[in-house]
C-alpha cells in the first residue's frame, strides 16, 4: 500500500495526503513548489494547505517578505488516533444510556412469530451482536470449521471482547475434531477474563452440520458463515422446543471442559 492511501486511513483525502507526503519530503517550501511536488496545480494546493493548516499537519513560517509552508512531525498522527479512542470512549459512554431508553421506544412486532434474514458481512455481524443480548445463557450448537476467515476480525475487534466484558455465560456442543478442543482451551479456559463456559463433544459422524446453531431468550438462530446468511426464529415457543433438543444434545455428548463455577440458571 502506497504511503499516499496509508495516509488517507488517518483522516485525509487524497490530495490532502498528497500534500502533506510532499511538504514532509521537501521541508519548509514555497505553495508553489509544494504544490509541483504533489502534482497539483496552484490553486487547488492553496486551499487544501490551508485545510492542512487548520488540521495541525501544516504551518506557516516567514521567511522574510516570502510565505513557506512546513509540515509538522508526523507523529502528529498519534494525536488523531489518541482522539478518535477519546471520542469512541464517549460514544460507548453515552450508548450505555441511550441503547436501553430506544429499546423503551422500539415497538414491539404484533405477530406471533417473527423471523428475521441476516445477510452479507454487515448483516452477519448484527446477528452475532443479537446474540450478545443473551439475558441468562446462550447455547450453542458449533461446528468450529464453519467459521469464516471474514468474520475473523468483527470477532477479535468487537464480538469476543464485549461477550467477555458482559460475561455472557455459554455452553457449547462442538462437533469433536482438534480445531474445537483447542479453540475451547485458548478462548475460554487459558484466557482469565472469558465469561463462565462449559463445552462437550459429539462425534462428527454423528452430527454434520454446515454451520452452527445458537438459542438465547425466546430466539433460535442458524448461521452459514462461509455463505455469509443467518436466520433467527423469534418466538418462545420454538425457542423452548429446540432448547429441549439442544439439552438432549448435551447429555448425549461426551468429555466436559469447563473454565471454571458455572452459574446454576434456570
Amino acid at each position: 500500500m502506497s504511503l499516499i492511501k496509508q495516509l488517507q486511513q488517518f483522516d485525509l483525502s487524497e490530495n490532502e495526503a498528497s500534500i502533506y507526503l510532499a511538504a514532509l519530503e521537501l521541508g519548509s517550501s514555497s505553495v508553489q513548489q509544494i504544490a509541483g511536488k504533489a502534482k497539483l496545480n496552484r490553486v487547488t494546493a492553496y486551499g487544501i494547505i490551508e485545510g492542512l493548516i487548520k488540521k495541525g499537519f501544516l504551518h506557516e513560517e516567514k521567511d522574510k517578505t516570502k510565505r513557506k509552508i512546513a509540515p509538522y512531525s508526523p507523529t502528529k498522527l498519534y494525536d488523531i488516533v489518541s482522539r478518535r479512542e477519546d471520542a469512541v470512549k464517549r460514544q460507548v459512554t453515552l450508548l450505555n444510556s441511550l441503547v436501553p431508553e430506544l429499546k423503551q421506544t422500539t415497538k414491539q412486532p404484533n405477530v406471533k412469530t417473527n423471523v428475521i434474514y441476516y445477510e452479507g458481512e454487515e448483516g452477519l455481524k448484527n446477528w452475532a451482536s443479537d446474540a450478545l443480548e443473551a439475558e441468562g445463557e446462550l447455547l450453542e450448537w458449533t461446528k468450529i470449521e464453519s467459521f469464516s476467515k471474514k468474520f475473523d476480525e468483527y470477532l477479535r475487534s468487537y464480538y469476543y471482547p464485549e461477550k467477555f466484558k458482559r460475561q455472557v455465560p455459554t455452553r457449547f456442543i462442538f462437533l469433536d475434531t482438534p480445531e474445537a478442543r483447542m479453540y475451547f482451551q485458548e478462548r475460554y479456559i487459558d484466557n482469565p477474563k472469558a465469561p463462565p463456559a462449559k463445552a462437550r463433544f459429539i462425534p462428527q459422524d454423528m452430527f454434520e452440520t454446515p454451520g452452527f446453531m445458537v438459542i438465547y431468550n425466546d430466539r433460535y438462530s442458524i448461521a452459514l458463515p462461509k455463505e455469509m446468511r443467518a436466520v433467527t426464529v423469534v418466538d418462545s415457543l420454538i425457542a423452548d422446543a429446540q432448547h429441549k433438543i439442544w439439552e438432549f444434545g448435551w447429555a448425549h455428548a461426551k468429555d466436559e471442559m469447563q473454565n471454571g463455577k458455572y452459574p446454576n440458571i434456570v
